[in-house]
């Protein structure tokens, strides 16, 4: 079993854009987990706990995640990046990569492994 720690970009200044990309990140994380992999989707679950922080930017949000990521990316082998536009411009991704290259481990685009997960 595989242990992946997908990524996806989140914050837009559209709701309805960040509403998609939780709705897709959703999608691919059913997708891995029907495969028989574990997968640690940090999107499907912040989602519905961001809209519980009351007042605060996603800048804020951002810093507020950033100690529970680093705890789940320890715990995961690989990263999958869920590759939407927009994708290479997110903070919180160009960590996770460096974070998951830095310890040698796969780091990958969805568009290039999907094919892995049918």
């Amino acid at each position: 079993m595989r242990k992946i720690f997908l990524a996806c970009p989140y914050s837009h200044a559209d709701a309805s854009v960040t509403l998609e990309r939780f709705i897709q990140c959703n999608k691919v994380a059913a997708s891995i987990i029907e495969s028989g992999h574990g997968v640690f989707s940090q999107v499907s679950m912040s989602h519905p706990i961001n809209l519980a922080f009351e007042g605060k930017d996603s800048a804020t949000i951002g810093k507020l995640w950033a100690p529970v990521d680093a705890l789940f990316m320890e715990m995961m082998e690989e990263l999958i990046i869920l590759d939407l536009p927009g994708w290479d411009l997110s903070s919180g991704i160009k960590r996770e990569i460096e974070f998951f290259k830095n310890r040698g481990q796969k780091v990958s685009l969805w568009s290039e492994v999907s094919g892995e997960f049918n």
